[in-house]
């Protein structure tokens, strides 16, 4: 699509790596693929609010499946780079710095989400209600009505 690439860097090193017998393994280009799965992440990050870990597990379960995987396959290719090919490519690093730093906040949202679903199985609730997020417990603390129980005279 683009007849050059930007390489600040390393040489022809973005060069090699992106046509590389690596990147033209599968039968679309990987950075197609790529760009899919960074989409889907960004779509899936947005949905629902700060607690969507509790009324929204579903989306939150979708997006740390597709964060972790695109991190993980970032790193392989990172590794690739100069092992197969001694060279390497700037915007694929930074582009598995960027697949390796959202891992941590997103396996942290996922597990929230899969310990909900687990505690409103327990609790004897659908857990595939849970997952839906439309669980018979809304998991908030039964507070008393202002003004009463409150201690006030």
């Amino acid at each position: 699509m683009i007849g050059d690439v930007w390489e600040p860097f390393f040489g022809d090193g973005s060069r090699t790596i992106l046509t590389s017998a690596t990147s033209r393994i599968l039968p679309v280009p990987d950075a197609a693929l790529g760009a899919f799965g960074y989409l889907l992440d960004a779509v899936t990050a947005v949905i629902g609010g700060r607690r969507r870990w509790r009324t929204m597990p579903w989306i939150v379960i979708v997006f740390g499946l597709a964060v972790g995987p695109l991190g993980a396959v970032s790193v392989l290719l990172v590794i690739l780079q100069p092992l197969l090919y001694d060279s390497f490519c700037t915007l694929c690093l930074a582009s598995a710095a960027i697949s390796v730093l959202m891992i941590g906040p997103a396996m942290d949202e996922f597990l929230a989400a899969l310990q909900h679903v687990r505690r409103e199985a327990a609790a004897g609730r659908s857990w595939w209600r849970a997952f839906l997020g439309v669980s018979d417990s809304d998991g908030a603390e039964q507070r008393p009505a202002p003004g009463r129980g409150e201690g006030r005279m």
